[in-house]
């Protein structure tokens, strides 16, 4: 036998049984023999075979677990198998969907879901906070599709209201009497990230022991991180913090302390997926997409 020098000779070599020992320990979900369920032939736009495999792969995967992945390159066609797997998964019935996208994808994905998914509405969330976004809009937009382009029209409400019940047994009935259709929330990733202005919290006695030094406002003792002692110069352009331990056993538990707090003198925002993890975990939302390279 010649001798195997790179990783290419060794899977020339042993390749083909590695894929099939692959295959005997982790069997696929969905074969390409077994049936697709019926509510994938209602999409307005049909799936190759290989993206029919995938999204009943993901269906399949959800009914065990609460996350799926689909790993694909470029122009695979994972828009669609995401959309797909939610309409699959929701047996082609009403059903409220959350996508956390790249912020040049977000049209294209409004775009793509009227042309998938039948009678669906979309929503754009263009942000938590007083004022208007930098694209002119704040808080839940709705969208249609008028000529090949995504224009704002319809419903618009905030984060904040769609979180109240008001006259209904919950925020979830509320939403479902509102919108009986299939609806989909499109977020920007780095606007869902986007949250308020902060700025260091300490404090800094004018008189005794401590006089002059940067104390902890919890604690009324001097910062100390590791074996240093911060002065007003050491804080960085970063958050900092310390881990409270007990010092006897009648002192009080250990806690953490945050060394910054939020700045009111700046624009005051929250991160919309801070405030809907918060606020509104299973409020009206019932599925999750996270799009990136890997879609969940």
């Amino acid at each position: 036998m010649a001798e195997l020098a790179t990783i290419a000779d060794y899977l020339r070599l042993y390749g083909p049984a590695l894929g099939k020992l692959v295959l005997e320990r982790f069997p696929g979900m969905h074969s390409p023999e077994d049936p697709v369920w019926p509510a994938l032939k209602q999409l307005k736009r049909h799936p190759f075979p290989a993206q029919a495999m995938a999204i009943m792969g993901i269906v399949k995967r959800w009914q065990e677990a609460r996350c799926a992945a689909a790993v694909a390159e470029c122009g695979t066609g994972k828009t669609l198998v995401s959309l797909g797997s939610v309409f699959t998964h929701a047996d082609a019935e009403p059903f409220t969907c959350l996508a956390m996208v790249p912020p040049q994808l977000v049209e294209k994905w409004c775009r793509e879901a009227f042309l998938t998914l039948p009678g669906v509405r979309v929503f754009v969330i263009d942000g938590c906070r007083n004022g208007v976004a930098s694209n002119g809009f704040t808080g839940v937009n709705e969208v249609r599709l008028r000529s090949g382009r995504i224009v704002r029209e319809g419903l618009k409400t905030t984060l904040s209201d769609i979180r109240l019940a008001k006259c209904h047994r919950s925020a979830r009935s509320r939403w479902q009497f509102q919108v009986t259709a299939p609806s989909l929330f499109v977020m920007s990733r780095e606007r869902a990230k986007l949250g308020y202005f902060w700025r260091h919290a300490y404090t800094s006695p004018r008189s005794g022991r401590f006089n002059g030094a940067v104390v902890n406002p919890d604690t009324g003792w001097p910062v100390v991180l590791g074996e240093d002692q911060l002065r007003r110069a050491d804080f960085p352009g970063v958050k900092v913090s310390q881990n409270i331990w007990p010092v006897s056993v009648k002192s009080r538990k250990a806690f953490f302390s945050p060394l910054w707090q939020a700045n009111n003198l700046k624009l005051q925002r929250m991160a919309p997926i801070e405030f809907i993890g918060r606020y509104e975990p299973s409020a009206f939302c019932t599925t999750l997409l996270c799009i990136g390279k890997i879609v969940v």
